[in-house]
């Protein structure tokens, strides 16, 4: 019994730290970056990405069908349900992907154009329901790809490991000592205000990265894979509209 009692208070503590080797773990991030490590060990499911927002969206169409003063309501809950679901998807799984969290979307806007159909017909005229249908769908794919993909970074930034941070300083020193003066926040990147400060810092990376052509090596693998796929889509934008 004694046994078990020691190790399962060793089992918690190697839980309490096994965020210590991240470089935000202090303070307030520290308590984001330990909850999204508790998170990561659990699966998402479809239920809380798909189905949720498509009843949420459905109770308050009903509700909205008894009170004509918020006809509004429902838009604006089918819009915050799947960009919540979209961001609960990219900080659960990390990311950004690119096939599911589209499906993930569109299975949403389905759901919740066919549950409405089903239970209130009237609200719409029939000829009316397949540009109904379209558009939730669309609005379904686009805010949860894009909220999954937001909240994914942050996630990835969040999660940046001490060994990751002291790969990149030198990149990051070369960099912004042609611009921006970042580095004077490089003590404080723990606090939650510093926090903040670094997401600029690491915007302005972002726009140097996608102008430099040197190697982007200390960078994290999901960062590079980003500036690649962002170099290829503005590459090909341009190329459209220079061509088209």
């Amino acid at each position: 019994m004694k046994r078990t009692m020691s190790n399962q208070i060793e089992d918690d503590r190697n839980k309490d730290n096994d965020y210590k080797d991240y470089h935000f773990s202090k303070g307030k991030t520290g308590r984001i970056v330990h909850w999204l490590l508790r998170i990561g060990k659990r699966s998402e499911t479809v239920d809380e990405t798909v189905t949720a927002p498509a009843v949420l969206t459905l109770v308050a169409f009903l509700w909205a069908d008894k009170h004509p003063d918020w006809d509004q309501l429902p838009i604006w809950v089918y819009v915050a349900s799947v960009a919540a679901a979209g961001t609960w998807y990219g900080l659960v799984r990390g990311g950004p992907e690119l096939v599911l969290p589209l499906l993930r979307g569109t299975l949403t806007g389905g759901l919740a154009a066919m549950a409405l159909y089903l239970c209130l017909p009237h609200i719409a005229q029939p000829q009316e329901w397949s540009s109904i249908s379209g558009n939730m769908v669309m609005i379904g794919m686009d805010l949860f790809f894009f909220a999954h993909a937001l909240s994914a970074i942050a996630r990835e930034f969040l999660l940046t490991t001490e060994n990751q941070w002291e790969k990149g300083r030198i990149r990051r020193q070369e960099i912004f000592s042609r611009g921006i003066n970042f580095n004077a926040w490089s003590n404080t990147y723990s606090s939650f205000s510093g926090f903040i400060k670094y997401l600029g810092s690491q915007f302005y990376l972002l726009l140097c990265l996608l102008t430099t052509s040197k190697s982007m090596e200390g960078f994290t693998p999901l960062l590079c894979a980003f500036i690649i796929l962002l170099r290829t889509a503005l590459t090909v934008w341009g190329g459209g509209i220079f061509f088209g």
